[in-house]
């Protein structure tokens, strides 16, 4: 009677695939009282709380005052300088006789040398001016392409961003599930083995086992017991790794959602690459930094125009002798460098150099892209075939150990033979339970090929 029950107790046990357990992962769990946290919820946390998400946006936002302040430099520019201090030494003038003119009935002004002394003392030096740029503003405009190419490509980094982020959290989703259902399976094998345990003791009083079969449930009961303590641990890790990600306290209870053993989709390698050609940021970056380069050569021959702005501008002078005090002026102010000795030439060279650099990036990015959405589609699909290998495998085993428990109950088999099968049952437990994590671990790292949140 106690060997029926000890052979139908194991049979039991191992009866329930790993794919149903991952299925009742959340049910079957201690944990099961605490809130449900569903795939969809979890990446809708991650992508408003996660801590690098919300730095790329500050970064993307800096990108926007930045071209606000690009925008600025068309408007008239005010300049205001004060110089305040003493003079080092005196400021004179001498004016020589007649220096001023000869007049009939007056003679020389002035009719002796004369000297205009301003001692070494306080004064002031104020300048003020207002420049509109004129010939400056194609420069201005370009310069402002350029900065709104760079927002662009920033908010693309933010884009990326959200994708990295929302594929780390389905792939920590999915390892968190297989562990929890590592759990429950390390939990049951315990409970096997320690009713197999206390079965083997009654035999064992009873000189119907030998003494070394009875250790041998021992020191497996006691690898169980490990493996489970380890699938605790790796369980906790996994969770505040969701929690780092979701950007929340890592101590945060929560229970995972039951997933499909595989994800029916007739997702082709073609469309595959179509749909990362359209939602990935880097290819976008890459044509924009292109067309940043073409701005960066256009600024370069822009440096062939003079630069003429409508300006005014006041000077004035306190406490210096002879000098006016106020001086006020309004025209048009010329910069220019008509010889340099061919330097803006070769920046022009090398800028329409930096144009094609950019050209073949953005080239060589898509080719890279493609071979990774390849890759993680290949990978995607080993790992399809891999999980109905495992599952067969799994229900072989399954069976294996329902015939040796037969033959056991029939005397045709010993304990030891009957503790092996079901070792080889859970063995084949385990590489399923890996397998479906490999799975849903490719389809994850597949949709952040393909570009999706």
């Amino acid at each position: 009677m106690k060997a029926r029950h000890l052979v139908a107790f194991l049979v039991i046990s191992a009866a329930c695939p790993m794919g149903s357990r991952i299925h009742a992962a959340g049910a079957s769990s201690p944990l099961s009282d605490e809130p449900l946290l569903t795939l969809e919820d979890a990446l809708s946390l991650a992508l408003d709380n996660n801590r690098l998400v919300k730095i790329s946006a500050l970064e993307a936002d800096k990108s926007e005052d930045q071209m606000k302040v690009a925008r600025s430099r068309r408007l008239p520019q005010f300049h205001f300088d004060v110089l305040a201090g003493s003079l080092l030494h005196p400021f004179d003038f001498t004016f020589p006789a007649g220096s001023f003119g000869t007049y009939p009935g007056v003679g020389e002004i002035p009719a002796t040398e004369a000297k205009i002394e301003t001692p070494a003392q306080f004064t002031t030096f104020i300048t003020a001016a207002i420049d509109q740029p004129l010939t400056q503003q194609y420069k201005i405009k370009v310069g402002i392409q350029a900065t709104a190419l760079g927002h662009d490509i920033a908010r693309e980094d933010l884009r990326a961003e959200r994708q990295k982020v929302a594929a780390g959290v389905r792939s920590a989703y999915f390892n968190l599930v297989a562990a929890q259902a590592a759990v429950d399976a390390a939990r049951e094998a315990v409970k096997t083995l320690e009713e197999t345990r206390r079965v083997t003791a009654d035999y064992e009083s009873e000189k119907a086992v030998l003494h070394a079969d009875a250790l041998e449930v021992d020191a497996r009961l006691a690898k169980s017991r490990y493996d489970l303590s380890a699938a605790g641990n790796r369980l906790a890790t996994q969770r505040e790794l969701l929690n780092d990600l979701l950007g929340r306290d890592l101590t945060t209870a929560f229970r995972v959602e039951p997933l499909p053993e595989q994800e029916a989709d007739d997702l082709t390698l073609e469309s595959a690459r179509q749909r990362a050609a359209e939602n990935r940021p880097e290819i976008r970056q890459a044509d924009l930094r292109a067309q940043q380069a073409d701005c960066d050569r256009r600024l370069a021959r822009a440096e062939y125009i003079p630069d003429l702005s409508l300006s005014v501008r006041y000077v004035g002078f306190a406490n210096v002798e002879v000098l006016p005090r106020n001086v006020t002026t309004a025209g048009l102010y010329l910069s220019w460098e008509p010889f340099d000795w061919r330097r803006r030439h070769y920046k022009v060279e090398e800028k329409s150099k930096s144009v094609e650099q950019a050209r073949q990036g953005a080239q060589q990015v898509q080719s890279q892209i493609a071979i990774e959405v390849g890759a993680a589609y290949r990978k995607w699909s080993e790992m399809s075939l891999l999980v109905q290998a495992a599952r067969t495998g799994y229900e072989a085993a399954k069976e294996q150990l329902r015939v040796t428990a037969d033959r056991y109950r029939e005397q045709a088999s010993l304990v030891k033979d009957l503790l092996q099968a079901q070792a080889r049952s859970t063995e084949a437990d385990f590489q399923y339970q890996q397998a479906l994590s490999s799975y849903w671990s490719a389809l994850a790292e597949l949709r952040r090929a393909m570009g999706d949140e």
